[in-house]
């Protein structure tokens, strides 16, 4: 807790970043708690957060979904893929709860905002405590390492001159 705060809303957290970003490639890993986020407005927040941390920081991410021991990340991976699902997710949760809150209906319309953001984005599952999935993180990594050398390097360095 915190290092979202001190990496992407501070001047010191910027400067560090931006260092980093100068000297090697570097890569933002997003890890999204899994078992928390199976709540269609909890995963939209978790979205929207990461979505705001790669544009303020202009560097390529990963979502990493971790505890995937404790239940599986394909819910997610279908909701960033599949608008109807996540709609559908969004729908039985409304029902669940009694009918459609503001919040609901804000995520509802957010949701086709960041359709585009998942696109572009590299995503991954992961378990911590079993080792699962780190091949595919680390591919993501790569791939993540190979964009910033394709596309945001060339960017760093147009805006220092």
């Amino acid at each position: 807790p915190g290092q979202i705060e001190v990496f992407t809303w501070s001047a010191s957290g910027a400067i560090i970043t931006e260092s980093l970003a100068s000297a090697m490639p570097t890569v933002l890993a997003y890890v999204v708690d899994t078992p928390r986020t199976t709540n269609p407005v909890t995963f939209m927040s978790n979205m929207l957060y990461a979505c705001s941390i790669m544009y303020k920081t202009k560097l390529p991410i990963v979502i990493c979904f971790n505890k995937t021991d404790v239940i599986s990340h394909d819910f997610a991976a279908e909701w960033m893929t599949d608008f109807e699902s996540f709609q559908d997710a969004l729908q039985q949760t409304s029902e669940s709860g009694g009918g459609e809150s503001y919040i609901e209906d804000l995520t509802r319309s957010m949701s086709l905002v960041l359709d585009e953001f998942y696109s572009g984005i590299r995503s991954c599952g992961v378990s911590a405590a079993t080792g699962d999935g780190m091949e595919d993180f680390f591919a993501a990594v790569d791939a993540a390492c190979a964009e910033y050398e394709e596309q945001y390097r060339p960017e760093m360095e147009r805006r220092k001159q």
